[in-house]
């Protein structure tokens, strides 16, 4: 209708695709799409088809089936080079050629169609913006990972792309810098209105960076639907596993917590039991155990239960030294009712 404002097209959609390599399907996705402005992050256990799927996004592998849109037009009829200049890909790598951290986002900026009397001020710009400015002469031997990841990061933003593909871009960086630099995205991809599509494994980077989370077991969707959704309802026994969940009879959870369910399994997230050390369960969501494994990464511990089923429960690691857990320990888990989900 003429005068009524049209929606923007999606910044990507895909329909029926279908990916084969050496003759086995590794990717099936019948409908996906990320809106403008919007970040969808992705997630799976490894060989899910996570970096597959942004692969074909982003127009770099050809599916053997269906229709890949960006920004509502086939790469076909548009052109498929056209097309990808108006994003941008990041992977774990940064990637960078072996020129100075400036020079590489000119380069970028000259295969985006920059002027080129314009683009050393737009790459020290956006240099700048991702905290690494006074790297610009900086050859990426010279650089840290955390560094040269910004200088990556710096020339995907420069080219100002209205959809950004990124693939486990932190994986490989240490905490500290980790933690720092997705904040440094978050803030980026709301102020510049980027679209994006985000392969990660770290649950935490959904949470913060993306709107809805979309989950791939084996090569087809599991779930998808808004980020806090995902993570407090799985829709599968495989989902819930992969978030970490504990995964009881329900009829044994309904008991440790007196309520009646007539579900047939009770999901219960690892953060979501207190532990104390010492069997006697004292009432309802009390349930004693015995400790079947520690476990422990960046500076978090983790506990398996066994109590009647295999119960998880995540710790810091300084309580889990305090309390002296090992395997064989009697405990007490106290398990918060309200973050219990239901199949």
């Amino acid at each position: 209708m003429s005068g009524v404002p049209q929606s923007p097209a999606a910044a990507l959609e895909l329909r029926d695709v279908r990916v084969v390599r050496g003759r086995r399907e590794v990717l099936h996705v019948r409908a996906l799409e990320v809106a403008a402005g919007e970040t969808l992050a992705v997630l799976g256990p490894n060989g899910s088809g996570k970096s597959t799927l942004l692969l074909t996004g982003a127009l770099l592998l050809e599916p053997a089936a269906g229709e890949v849109r960006l920004f509502g037009r086939l790469g076909a009829e548009a052109g498929r080079t056209a097309l990808r200049r108006e994003t941008a890909t990041v992977f774990q790598d940064a990637a960078l050629l072996d020129m100075s951290a400036r020079e590489n986002v000119e380069v970028a900026l000259g295969l985006h169609g920059t002027p080129r009397a314009d683009r050393r001020e737009r790459a020290m710009h956006w240099l700048d913006r991702l905290g690494v400015a006074h790297l610009a002469a900086s050859r990426p031997h010279q650089l840290s990972g955390g560094e040269a990841q910004r200088v990556s990061l710096a020339r995907a933003f420069a080219v100002r792309p209205r959809l950004l593909f990124l693939d486990e871009p932190f994986a490989s960086l240490d905490y500290a810098t980790r933690a720092t630099l997705v904040g440094d995205v978050q803030s980026l991809l709301v102020s510049e209105s980027t679209a994006a599509l985000l392969a990660t494994h770290d649950h935490s980077e959904a949470e913060l960076l993306a709107q809805r989370a979309f989950v791939l077991v084996g090569g087809v969707p599991a779930q998808l639907g808004p980020v806090e959704d995902v993570f407090r309802q799985p829709a599968s026994l495989e989902v819930a596993r992969f978030l970490g969940y504990s995964v009881l009879p329900a009829a044994l959870l309904a008991r440790v917590l007196a309520v009646e369910q007539r579900a047939t399994w009770g999901l219960v997230p690892p953060r979501s039991a207190q532990v104390s050390p010492g069997g006697g369960a004292p009432g309802a969501g009390f349930v004693s155990g015995t400790v079947t494994a520690v476990q422990g990464a960046l500076g978090q511990g983790r506990i398996l239960v066994d109590v009647g089923a295999l119960l998880a429960a995540e710790i810091a690691v300084s309580e889990l030294r305090a309390l002296a857990l090992r395997p064989g320990s009697a405990v007490t888990l106290r398990i918060d009712a309200a973050r219990v989900a239901w199949l």
